[in-house]
């Protein structure tokens, strides 16, 4: 049997389900990353992080990442940390994506609360105000 991108399709979202109830019962997040594939062979990065609140876990990761964002000025404790895009608008940064090549950043604009991603460039200054809302839970984004 070789490794296919359907194979893995349906591994990953088989893995999905089963880990569920491991994170009910640890009271963790799971994420699943990246699969690395060969002809008969493949890894699947798997990432925890402790509690269940989607707030919460999503403060974690974001802090996790945060020291790879340092030049631009970026550390932990500033989920949520509002600034002024090049195009003169504001925005909330929400995730931090180190592997993305071109656009590393997940914000959210203020104006229409809409999601995009955008590179380091696009922060032109920072403000000391922080986006209050609650945000829906990943899954209910995709």
């Amino acid at each position: 049997m070789m490794v296919t991108q359907e194979l893995l399709h349906d591994f990953r979202k088989d893995l999905e389900l089963a880990v569920k109830p491991l994170c009910e019962k640890y009271q963790m997040a799971i994420s699943l990353g990246n699969i690395t594939y060969g002809d008969e062979c493949f890894s699947l990065k798997v990432s925890a992080t402790l509690g269940t609140d989607p707030e919460s876990v999503a403060r974690a990761r974001f802090d996790d990442d945060a020291w790879k964002f340092q030049d631009i000025g970026i550390h932990a404790g500033m989920y949520k940390q509002i600034f002024v895009g090049d195009n003169g608008k504001e925005y909330a940064v929400v995730e931090l994506r180190p592997r993305a090549r071109k656009s590393p950043i997940r914000v959210i604009s203020l104006d229409d609360d809409q999601y995009y991603v955008c590179g380091k460039a696009f922060i032109k200054e920072w403000t000391n105000m922080r986006y209050a809302k609650i945000l829906p839970h990943e899954s209910e984004n995709n």
